[in-house]
């Protein structure tokens, strides 16, 4: 008989950022946008995901203050399918723009600190020294809050209307 798979999974790549621990599905994307390197499409794409999970999903606490205690958020197997299934075109972008990623299970993510029926949020055990990005990539802080008002059609509808009188 085969032993049952680890309760929790995490999608990361496999570069580490600030936290000294790989990089997060969302994180990663965003990594790639404030680099400019979606198309509008894949921007509007990651924006209605993003938008879809704060509605679907609890935001974690300790988000509110920009992750101070650095804790790692990882889906519970089983009760977070359909999230899991919900990131399947980001994971697309990431494989288009050539940044690895993985599937990375665990029986025991860290010390626990906060845990809702879809998520458990843990402080890793290790951490490492941040790796070197992807080409491309732009290292960032990233918000709890709508990020749609640094999409590109935000950004152009902004910019100074040249040669009209």
């Amino acid at each position: 008989m085969s032993e049952p798979r680890p309760p929790f999974v995490r999608l990361q790549t496999t570069y580490r950022g600030r936290l000294g621990v790989e990089v997060g599905i969302f994180v990663a994307v965003d990594h790639l946008r404030r680099a400019d390197r979606l198309t509008e499409e894949e921007e509007e794409l990651y924006f209605e995901i993003d938008d879809w999970f704060k509605v679907e999903l609890a935001n974690p606490p300790f988000y509110a203050d920009g992750n101070t205690v650095g804790a790692v958020t990882w889906f519970r197997r089983g009760a977070s399918d359909e999230m899991l299934k919900q990131l399947e075109p980001l994971c697309g972008i990431l494989d288009k723009y050539g940044v690895q990623w993985v599937a990375v299970e665990a029986a025991d993510p860290g010390t626990v600190i906060y845990e809702d029926q879809f998520q458990v949020g843990a402080i890793p055990r290790q951490r490492f020294e941040p790796t070197p990005v992807p080409l491309g990539v732009v290292l960032g802080p990233t918000t709890a809050g709508s990020k749609r008002h640094l999409a590109k059609s935000a950004r152009r509808s902004q910019e100074p209307d040249s040669g009209r009188a």
